[in-house]
């Protein structure tokens, strides 16, 4: 084999046994180019479905449902919960060796999931892939 072969190969495959390992920039377009090769060996996926509810509801705090304070025991300065700028009602006056600690009322939250369906080259089915995400569902409810 050449020399200009050989330096050629080595930098094309940059494998570690060529010399040396891999820099960011070739571990990343190594990655990018297997990715597009197990891309087009799956052919193709149709379009996402659109969102629709799973039945899954939670209560989570939600801000866009108001606020209230508690009286806690005080907390290290690098434990207590910051304040933020949004509207906020007074915080109470707490006992000697407390703190007022703003939580956020409960919202309800629906999940939602979205699917799309996933052929081989050949127009076999391979696999289904699913996304979900939680939307807020208003403020009662909970």
């Amino acid at each position: 084999m050449k020399p200009g072969i050989a330096l050629l190969l080595c930098t094309g495959l940059a494998l570690t046994a060529c010399g040396g390992a891999m820099t960011p920039e070739e571990a990343a377009a190594e990655e990018t180019a297997a990715l597009a090769t197990s891309e087009a060996e799956l052919a193709s996926c149709g379009t996402w479905s659109g969102w629709t509810n799973t039945g899954v509801s939670s209560c989570q705090p939600n801000s866009a449902c108001g606020n209230y304070w508690r009286c806690e025991p005080r907390l290290a300065p690098e434990a207590a919960p910051a304040l933020d700028d949004g509207p906020q009602q007074r915080p109470p006056v707490c006992p000697s060796g407390q703190v007022a600690v703003m939580y956020y009322e409960l919202g309800k939250y629906n999940q939602q999931s979205q699917y799309r369906v996933c052929f081989d080259s050949a127009g076999n089915y391979t696999h289904t892939e699913w996304q979900y995400q939680n939307v807020s569902g208003g403020c009662s409810g909970c």
